[in-house]
């Protein structure tokens, strides 16, 4: 039996994906200002209205996967409450994130380039920050509420937390998206983490071998005597 609803998704998919291809060609070719909406739905073969039933504003469709990626971080932090800390949790959302991100390289180093030359895209960035930010805050009061985490402390942490995100996708992009972005997550949250203190993370410690533990307890023995 023919699927009607899941005919019309697919061509759904497919109209948005084509508006988005179209708006980032143009947005390369002429600049985000000075592209306009009909000139993309023209591009696109669809009516003007048909954009904004796709996008309510020309500034979205250069986020267009924001909300989808919002919701699986929020997921992703969710998972293992009770059996991690909120630290563990948010370093193990961060590098699933990174290797999404990593892996749609090209996409997000062309986003990056138009939002760099469009103070209105620039602003709608850091909006969008926020919406992170929150998450972030939400899931260190869900997850340390017994042990006094106030609304404050978590707004206060969030904030650096994205702060620590945000420098490392600069250099990422700096580096034309070719860095290991997980790698840089990694090395971040560790700075992070041991840095506030003045110290690096260390290696363990090296175990002794059973001959020169022997020889040590033996000179002490000596010493004793």
């Amino acid at each position: 039996m023919l699927n009607h609803s899941s005919l019309r998704e697919r061509k759904k998919a497919k109209v948005r994906d084509s508006l988005i291809q179209v708006s980032m060609k143009l947005f390369i070719e002429k600049g985000f200002e000075e592209t306009t909406v009909d000139e993309i739905a023209e591009a696109a073969e669809v009516s003007r209205r048909s954009f904004f039933r796709y996008f309510p504003s020309k500034d979205l469709v250069v986020f267009p996967h924001q909300e989808i990626y919002l919701e699986y971080f929020r997921r992703l932090l969710a998972e293992n409450r009770g059996q991690e800390t909120a630290m563990d949790a948010i370093r193990r959302a961060t590098m699933t994130m990174a290797e999404q991100y990593h892996a749609a390289r090209e996409d997000h180093l062309i986003q990056q380039r138009i939002i760099q030359k469009s103070p209105t895209l620039i602003a709608r960035g850091d909006k969008m920050d926020e919406d992170w930010e929150a998450i972030i805050a939400a899931e260190l009061i869900t997850r340390g509420g017994d042990s006094g985490m106030t609304d404050r402390r978590a707004r206060f942490l969030a904030g650096a937390i994205m702060g620590l995100f945000k420098v490392i996708l600069r250099e990422w992009y700096q580096s034309d998206c070719r860095s290991d972005l997980k790698r840089m997550g990694e090395e971040a949250m560790s700075i992070m983490e041991f840095g506030m203190r003045g110290d690096e993370p260390q290696p363990p410690a090296a175990v002794p071998r059973a001959a020169e533990t022997a020889g040590a307890r033996g000179r002490a023995g000596k010493r004793k005597r």
